[in-house]
């Protein structure tokens, strides 16, 4: 019995750290919120089972925050990404001090009264600390303000992408 429990830890140990070391791509909030309102489950069932299998491959991982932001609808994305907490990262130091230098340099990122965008630097920093390529379907905010995931990509070097150019980029089709 101590053998099968030492083993399903060290199984479920090593699916994280296969998480964190080959991902190419962080998911903001929005995509899985536009995926669920735009793409529901129940007509877009093979993008789904798709969307899943890059998740289950290790291919896109996103941030505790983003499950925090999906838990305030308590509905039923929030049970499916529940249900997928490997793939929603904690923050660590190292993502900690990352999002104090973003906010120090680009504090309006988080705007609103409910902080809705509370998880957008914390998905930049984990972009940048993985080399991963952003998915989200935010647009530059150009010259105004506030700044979003776009602009403090484009600052930091790391690419971005919005969810459709994803779906081509992994050849997923319905």
């Amino acid at each position: 019995m101590f053998i099968w429990i030492a083993n399903t830890a060290f199984r479920e140990i090593r699916k994280v750290v296969y998480f964190l070391s080959d991902a190419k791509y962080v998911l903001d909030t929005n995509v899985f919120i536009n995926l669920h309102r735009v793409y529901p489950v129940d007509v877009f069932g093979t993008l789904w089972a798709k969307i899943e299998k890059v998740i289950d491959d290790g291919a896109a991982i996103s941030s505790d925050e983003v499950l925090g932001e999906l838990s305030i609808d308590g509905d039923a994305l929030f049970k499916w990404a529940n249900k997928r907490k490997h793939i929603f990262i904690r923050s660590d130091d190292n993502i900690q001090l990352k999002v104090r230098e973003i906010l120090k340099n680009y504090p309006d990122i988080l705007t609103g009264t409910r902080k809705a965008n509370g998880a957008d630097p914390f998905v930049i920093a984990l972009a940048i600390l993985k080399s991963c390529t952003v998915v989200s379907d935010e647009t530059f905010s150009g010259a105004s303000h506030p700044k979003k995931i776009p602009d403090v990509c484009n600052a930091y070097g790391v690419p971005v992408m919005k969810f459709i150019a994803f779906l081509r980029e992994l050849k997923i089709k319905i």
